[in-house]
């Protein structure tokens, strides 16, 4: 039995270092973006979905839905002023809820996020996107979520990481690169962000050849 368990605790000791090494190679990408600002749409939609799926397994991806936003206690809530308005405050808790939702994997949740991203109001266009992942049993409680303290506090949580790169952000959206924010790179990533992964992951993918 002791013989076993420890044959056990190696195996998983050996996935442990084997999964730490390839998250290690990943190439990092943030995004502090804004749910109905036109140049995150167009990042998003344009940029980092390619991206997304080409090197599916070689980046890493974190979205961080709040932008330009602020966010104070008023009264014991939150309050919240957004850079394109109050359906935007929704949006950005809509997307704050689906990338928190525990049923949801990691790919459905990019894909939404992506889809919203490609909608004319990406505030309004959640089951169309729950749709297209076969998630429309989701729709009810991303709803609550989006209208509920759950929400605020989501949106808040996403706000703080926000600041803690820069307050307030000098452009929307931020880029940064395995995890060091450098203007050049963002601005690069920005026109061309396959570039800039082919560019800066070790080893270099097939796919940039």
């Amino acid at each position: 039995m002791k013989t076993l368990r420890l044959v056990c605790f190696l195996m998983l000791l050996c996935y442990v270092v084997a999964k730490k090494k390839t998250e290690d190679h990943k190439v990092k990408i943030a995004v502090y973006y804004e749910s109905l600002c036109p140049d995150s749409k167009k990042f998003i939609t344009t940029q980092l979905a390619p991206v997304w799926r080409d090197f599916r397994g070689l980046v890493k991806v974190k979205m961080v839905p709040y932008g330009k936003s602020t966010h104070d206690k008023v009264d014991g809530k939150w309050s919240f002023i957004c850079h394109h308005g109050a359906d935007e405050c929704y949006g950005n808790k809509v997307q704050a809820c689906v990338l928190k939702d525990r049923n949801l994997q990691d790919t459905e949740k990019m894909e939404i996020v992506i889809c919203l991203m490609n909608q004319t109001s990406p505030d309004k266009s959640l089951d169309t996107c729950l749709t297209q992942v076969d998630k429309m049993s989701e729709s009810g409680k991303l709803k609550r979520c989006a209208s509920s303290e759950q929400g605020d506090n989501l949106l808040a949580s996403y706000g703080d990481k926000t600041d803690a790169v820069m307050r307030p952000l000098a452009f929307v959206p931020t880029v940064i690169i395995n995890e060091k924010y450098d203007k050049d790179v963002e601005t690069q990533a920005f026109e061309n962000l396959k570039a800039v992964v082919c560019r800066v992951a070790t080893p270099q993918p097939s796919i940039c050849s």
